[in-house]
Parts: C-alpha cells; sequence; structure tokens
C-alpha cells in the first residue's frame, strides 16, 4: 500500500547555506514519485536563526499531523532542513517512532534512524557536517528561460557551477528527448516518409512540437532561404549530438 508523505521544507535566508524551498519540493517530489508514494500534506518554514523547533509555524503543522495519525512518512531534504541540532532530531524521531511514522532524506535518499544521527551531526555547538549538507543546485525547469534567447528545437538551457560554488544559469545543452525525435525525423524523411505524415505520426504519438505546439509539415520542411528547415538548422548538430543508438520503435508507428 503506498505510504502518505508529509514533506517538511525549511529555507535559508543564506542561499549558499541550502537550496530554496522550491529546489526542496522538487527533488522531494521525484523522491516521492520514485517509491510509489502520496504526498499528503507540505509543511514549510523560514531559516530565521536560533529558534526553538516547536515554535515555528510549519513545525507546529507538522507535529498536528503526527498526533492526528494521518501520514506514514515524513520527509526532509537533507536532515539539516529539519532539524539543525542532535537533540532536536533525536526528540522527533522519539516522538514519530511513537506514533509509527517513519523519517526519510531524500538526499541521499535513506530513511533516518536514532543509530544513524551521529554521523550528521557532531558535538561542536550542533552544527551539521557531511553527508546531509551540500548545495543542491535549482533544477534547470525552475528558471525563466524564456527571458533568454530562444534555442533551436533540440536544445535546452542548463547551468553548471563556477570557482566561486555559484550555480550560472544559461548554458546550452543537447536535449535527449528532443534530439531523439530529431533523428527519427531524419530517419523517417530519408526513407522517403514525407514532412506532412511525419508531422501526423508525431502529433499521434503526443510528441510536444517547437514552443509547445503541435507539429505541422512546415516545421520539418522550413524555408530553406531563411535556413529553417531541419536539414539546416541546429537541430542537425542536436540529432548528431546526442549519442548514436536504435531509434525509438516508435517510427514503426508512423508507417502503419
Amino acid at each position: 500500500m503506498a505510504k502518505n508523505v508529509l514533506f517538511y521544507a525549511r529555507s535559508s535566508t543564506t542561499p549558499h547555506l541550502g537550496a530554496c524551498s522550491d529546489t526542496q519540493l522538487y527533488y522531494a517530489k521525484r523522491f516521492i514519485k520514485e517509491n510509489g508514494w502520496s504526498l499528503e500534506a507540505i509543511c514549510r518554514d523560514e531559516d530565521i536563526g536560533e529558534v526553538v523547533f516547536t515554535a515555528q509555524p510549519g513545525a507546529r503543522k507538522l507535529l498536528g499531523y503526527i498526533e492526528g495519525a494521518m501520514i506514514d512518512v515524513i520527509l526532509c531534504h537533507t536532515l539539516d532542513r529539519l532539524c539543525s541540532r542532535h537533540a532536536v532530531a533525536e526528540w522527533l524521531l522519539h516522538e514519530l517512532r511513537g506514533n509509527g511514522i517513519e523519517l526519510w532524506a531524500a538526499d541521499p535518499g535513506v530513511q533516518i534512524k536514532t543509530n544513524d544521527l551521529i554521523e550528521y551531526y557532531r558535538d561542536d555547538h550542533g552544527s551539521m557536517f557531511g553527508r546531509g549538507s551540500h548545495i543542491a543546485p535549482m533544477p534547470d525547469d525552475l528558471y525563466e528561460a524564456e527571458r533568454l534567447v530562444r534555442l533551436s528545437y533540440g536544445y535546452r538551457y542548463t547551468g553548471d557551477f563556477n570557482a566561486d560554488r555559484q550555480y550560472i544559469f544559461g548554458f546550452t545543452a543537447v536535449d535527449a528527448d528532443a534530439a531523439q525525435v530529431v533523428q527519427q525525423i531524419f530517419q523517417l524523411y530519408a526513407e522517403g516518409m514525407s514532412p506532412a505524415k511525419i508531422a501526423a505520426g508525431l502529433n499521434t504519438l503526443g510528441v510536444i512540437g517547437p514552443r509547445g505546439k503541435p507539429w505541422r509539415d512546415s516545421m520539418i520542411r522550413g524555408d530553406r532561404a531563411q535556413r529553417t528547415a531541419f536539414s539546416t538548422t541546429r537541430s542537425t548538430s542536436a540529432a548528431s549530438g546526442y549519442q548514436a543508438g536504435t531509434v525509438s520503435t516508435s517510427c514503426r508507428h508512423f508507417r502503419s
């Protein structure tokens, strides 16, 4: 039976000290989906320095769910985003255990148990160290890429860390899924299939076209004078830049 999950996020007012709440939620939802669980509730707090855990509104809401026995799992991004001190984590685990509730961290993707706490905390002033406290970059699809220059179909914007550990968004990379579609289009066109039939096949399969629009034959045929045809744009490079391999069996549906 699927487990009901409460996700707790605490965002830092200092960006380099931890992932923002949206980033934490992004990775949490992916972890929940991978495990076949169900997200039932979300509790949030702002990291405002030293404050009693139970004084935080998000934490009080979390404790209410524990007492109501409405959830099976409390999930956090990393343990330090839930409990900043060993004593608090130990107390919370005791409360959860008494109500049959598990505590999990999406990063590194493990269940947290009392015996594991020593691996997450050290004794000097209760600070965090080690595996649960690294910086998680904000996922690329949370950035507003619409404000950047439009890329040819088959490419996407991504980011990377610079020497100062700042995540810079705006680099281009091959979109693996779109590149595979480009490969299919080239293969089918080379085999003599018309752009109209290729476009119809892509729409039948539910493949999203450039700019999120349905496929049309003009998107494939393009305007050679303006170099907008697939064979004359950077989408050709996207197809060749994608690791060569067997083209998806969905091509067979085009021919039916």
